[in-house]
């Protein structure tokens, strides 16, 4: 009884925390955060983070799987899976010769799982969908003259916000091998971007560019895996589905000129998504796993303008030593995985910069009298950004993922002898 407060006051606790609205201390410092909805967060957990974010073709009874609802049903009917993660980074931005670097951590997810009956699950958590979080200006002359003094305009970009999602899943297992789900999620959050640009001659009138988006919606996505047992070798195939809607929430472009504005009004939209992924699993020790996935923000519409089709493609792996034993480090989860992403927003007429990660990661268990399941996952990101155009920020990142995988057996009878 003692460990379920303990569970309960953790997920009070992360509850709150998640709960806050979005604002700018939302962990980021990314100029291409001004762009589309910012930076896109991903359902990964600490398990997914360490195998480069795969997990559409993963079906585990032991961990939390928000990649793929259908996994839901893989959780078995005495336990209680809780899941907790936050992360710090450090972020390096280098234009040309000058360069600067950014510190942020953040809180990322809490969700939890548990059996509603035999061959169905439950999943309930809460992550962030998007961060926007910069500030930065330039300054250029725009007049010299022999007998004039120099004009200088200086242009000032400021964001912040982002959106998050609250979602509940089931997954069930309608025949043995096959197994199917679905997720509904509760998005919500502002975004705001600022644009100022003044001039060092005050008889030049000033411009603010405004855009401003309070968003209320929905999504639904739709999960499907197969899974074959050949004794020791598991198979398993799954696929994802995410249809687009246009949310009835609009984003404003407010423009002030010498005190004078002017307001534009467009909706904003969620695009249709879809995604496959494959694992194979030797002898529940060894797993390798990839995924694919394309978002169709092509058809998607920010502020009245369109974005670019995402698509990111990953691999990973996991191997447990030893699944039987009282040393640490042979029951540990050893972790590794690459990624590939393309932008889902173009930076003016051309495409976004493209994001290449590697990650390695260990599940450490945590092993006494009363619980042997619970695993503390810490992960290392390396992640590049790199522009298409010349003249923009190249971005390194170094981010430390920790998070707590608690395995509770909750569900089970007490006998009286």
């Amino acid at each position: 009884m003692e460990t379920r407060k303990k569970v309960l006051h953790l997920i009070l606790i992360a509850l709150l925390l998640l709960a806050h609205p979005a604002s700018a201390e939302n962990g980021m410092n990314s100029p291409y955060t001004r762009f589309g909805f910012g930076q896109l967060a991903g359902m990964d957990t600490g398990t997914s983070k360490g195998m480069g974010g795969t997990g559409i073709g993963i079906h585990n009874s032991n961990q939390i799987n928000l990649l793929n609802p259908a996994s839901y049903a893989a959780v078995d009917t005495l336990t209680f899976l809780l899941d907790i993660g936050m992360s710090i980074a450090n972020t390096n931005l280098r234009e040309g010769h000058t360069s600067m670097n950014a510190r942020n951590s953040t809180f990322d997810y809490i969700a939890m799982q548990f059996r509603l009956m035999p061959r169905l699950g439950f999943t309930l958590g809460i992550m962030p969908f998007s961060n926007v979080g910069y500030d930065f200006s330039e300054s250029r002359p725009i007049y010299e003259g022999k007998d004039e003094e120099q004009i200088t305009t200086t242009n000032r970009y400021y964001g912040f916000g982002g959106l998050r999602q609250v979602t509940a899943g089931i997954g069930y297992m309608p025949l043995k091998g096959l197994s199917i789900g679905t997720n509904i999620s509760y998005i919500y959050g502002e975004i705001y971007h600022y644009i100022y640009n003044q001039y060092t001659d005050t008889s030049i009138d000033s411009h603010t560019r405004q855009y401003r988006a309070d968003i209320t919606t929905y999504d639904i996505d739709f999960g499907i895996q197969y899974h074959i047992d050949k004794g020791k070798n598991k198979f398993t195939v799954g696929a994802v589905y995410r249809p687009g809607h246009t949310t009835d929430d609009k984003g404003y472009i407010i423009e002030t000129i010498s005190s004078n504005d002017t307001v534009s009004a467009t909706h904003m939209s969620i695009p249709t998504a879809y995604g496959a992924g494959i694992s194979y699993t030797y002898d529940k020790r060894l797993t390798i796993a990839a995924d694919y996935r394309l978002e169709q923000y092509s058809t998607a519409n920010f502020f009245g303008t369109r974005g670019a089709d995402r698509q990111r493609a990953s691999i990973g792996m996991e191997y447990i030593p030893e699944h039987i034993t009282r040393k640490i480090f042979r029951r540990a989860r050893y972790r590794a995985g690459l990624h590939y992403a393309t932008a889902h927003y173009t930076v003016g007429s051309g495409q976004g910069p493209t994001e290449y990660g590697a990650s390695i990661g260990i599940g450490l268990p945590i092993m006494n009298r009363w619980n042997g399941k619970s695993v503390v996952n810490i992960s290392g990101q390396y992640i590049h950004v790199r522009p298409h155009a010349p003249g923009m920020i190249t971005e390194n990142s170094l981010r430390l993922n920790i998070g707590l995988s608690f395995n509770e057996t909750w569900f089970n009878k007490w006998k009286v002898l």
